[in-house]
């Protein structure tokens, strides 16, 4: 069995526990997998997040890493006169001492202004990043100073859809590493009122939606009703069809020319209506060898 699952992320839960649910349901289910598969997903949700996860599994797994930087788009909520250390209504919520209602239209000024294009962005000091080897919010809980530096993310368009003082809620999409917590907490400290995440959905991971997902239980009962095929998920990708000649070629550690040398980075290889790896540059761009062989 090869392929993704699209899940849609329960409150409450980790991505681990989407991914420790299946495992030991597909092991309860004796579906004849090896007894070590291969299983994992692209994009940790936080616990209060809901919504949309791609689980690969087998050799599926193998591509994980190029659905890692595809864009997103979120449905959040934000809470407004309040600010809380996670950034999120998990943590510890404290409210600020100017509450006075702010406009709709003051927003919508401030995020045309300040939240569109490329933007800094400073991480939660509650995030998964890495501090010399260790999570900044394993270091954030041990009360050790966390120090994370301001990068550049992308923010395509943040439409608000419905807003009610104190409470906002807007869709926005984004390129990868987007924090939509930093972006609330941004956005209260820009309208000098504080605000928090109170609910957050993930509506899509590039062309995939949050639609077609389905419980973790569903999948367990039946999961080949609910696999979708690596070709389905990299259709959309740039490619590069072999012939039977390269294919063997490549198969066997050889290169071979690169018919696509004005693009730049890896390329799917398909052979025969199927993907079969991913090929790099080799010789300054002229040939193609296998990256990784599924």
């Amino acid at each position: 069995m090869e392929g993704f699952f699209f899940i849609d992320k329960q409150k409450d839960g980790t991505t681990f526990d989407v991914i420790r649910a299946l495992k030991r349901g597909f092991r309860d289910a004796d579906l004849g997998l090896p007894k070590k598969f291969k299983i994992g997903h692209c994009g940790t949700l936080d616990p209060i997040a809901t919504g949309l996860v791609l689980v690969a599994i087998g050799s599926a797994t193998k591509l994980l890493e190029y659905l890692l930087g595809a864009d997103k788009v979120y449905r959040g909520v934000c809470r407004f006169g309040a600010v809380s250390d996670t950034y999120d209504a998990d943590g510890e919520v404290s409210k600020t001492p100017d509450t006075s209602p702010v406009t709709l239209p003051a927003i919508k000024k401030v995020v045309q202004r300040e939240f569109l294009g490329k933007i800094d962005q400073m991480p939660p000091k509650y995030s998964a990043k890495k501090i010399n080897g260790k999570r900044a919010y394993d270091l954030a809980r041990e009360g050790k100073e966390v120090v994370l530096k301001a990068k550049k993310v992308s923010i395509y368009s943040l439409d608000i859809v419905d807003f009610s003082w104190p409470d906002l809620e807007f869709d926005v999409a984004c390129g990868s590493g987007m924090y939509v917590r930093s972006l609330i907490h941004d956005l209260g400290d820009e309208l000098g009122v504080g605000g928090y995440m109170t609910a957050l959905r993930r509506l899509r991971v590039g062309d995939m939606n949050v639609d077609d997902a389905v419980q973790v239980d569903d999948v367990v009962k039946d999961p080949l009703q609910y696999l979708h095929s690596i070709e389905e998920v990299f259709g959309g990708h740039d490619a590069i069809e072999l012939t039977g000649h390269d294919f063997l070629k490549l198969s066997q550690g050889q290169f071979v020319l690169n018919k696509k040398s004005d693009h730049k980075g890896d390329l799917l290889a398909w052979y025969s209506g199927k993907v079969v790896g991913v090929l790099e540059q080799a010789v300054d761009g002229k040939f193609l060898k296998f990256r990784k062989k599924l």
